[in-house]
């Protein structure tokens, strides 16, 4: 059972990206790390439907994790790959298929997520350090950006509201070898999983240094979901 000290930090916090651009964000105690998890809705996108490509850049091969509402912000991750709900997959070499494990309703080694609203992800591939950033989308609902910081008082003060989706917080992940996703909510339930992309650096030369950081599996997807739960409820719009 969470303690309200780690309850606390998994309280829904509404932030803004400028004008037109409202998101919603969360932060989720994983371990000695906390996910902060944004989402943003396809309303809210004008006519960039996707993260890949749309949001974060036309084509897939030119898809880059950057601060949108940023001119001339820094590319903080590139594309590594794409899985779409159908079965149909893209990667960006050397990425591939053999390098990612799903864990879906506690089916392991699926290299397509399916429909699936939640599950686990893992990456073992030796060309990048780990992922740096995961979306999941899906359909007309938009999409939702994770990314993993370290839990410390100078990093939650750094990517507390108005502040989440900021430069400064994007510039805190850490590359990691497994995560959760949750696409958005329809009333209770997360709905269909339209697709999944993962963001990271290539490696130099080679990783070396040892594998990227693993993270546990949050103690509960559903306090996740109760979390994004809020947003009708508690939502502000704050002015950037």
């Amino acid at each position: 059972m969470f303690s309200k000290n780690l309850f606390s930090k998994a309280i829904l916090i509404g932030a803004s990206l400028f004008s037109s651009f409202f998101v919603n964000a969360s932060l989720t105690p994983v371990g000695d790390l906390l996910q902060v998890s944004i989402l943003i809705a396809e309303t809210e996108q004008g006519n960039k439907k996707n993260d890949c490509s749309g949001y974060f850049g036309q084509g897939f091969e030119q898809c880059k994790i950057t601060h949108v509402p940023t001119v001339g912000s820094p590319v903080f991750a590139e594309i590594m790959g794409k899985f779409d709900g159908d079965g149909a997959t893209k990667f960006a070499a050397p990425s591939q298929a053999s390098d990612w494990n799903f864990d879906v309703n506690n089916l392991t080694n699926q290299t397509n997520p399916g429909e699936n609203g939640t599950g686990t992800w893992n990456y073992s591939g030796a060309e990048y350090p780990g992922v740096s950033y995961w979306v999941a989308k899906a359909g007309s609902a938009g999409f939702i950006l994770n990314w993993m910081i370290v839990d410390n008082d100078a990093n939650n003060l750094t990517c507390a509201s108005p502040d989440e989706f900021s430069v400064n917080c994007l510039d805190l992940a850490v590359s990691v070898s497994t995560g959760t996703w949750t696409t958005p909510l329809n009333g209770n339930n997360p709905r269909d999983l339209s697709h999944i992309s993962f963001y990271g650096n290539k490696c130099d030369n080679n990783c070396g240094g040892g594998p990227p950081a693993s993270v546990p599996e949050p103690s509960s997807i559903a306090l996740f979901a109760l979390a994004l739960l809020g947003i009708s409820a508690r939502r502000k719009n704050v002015t950037s």
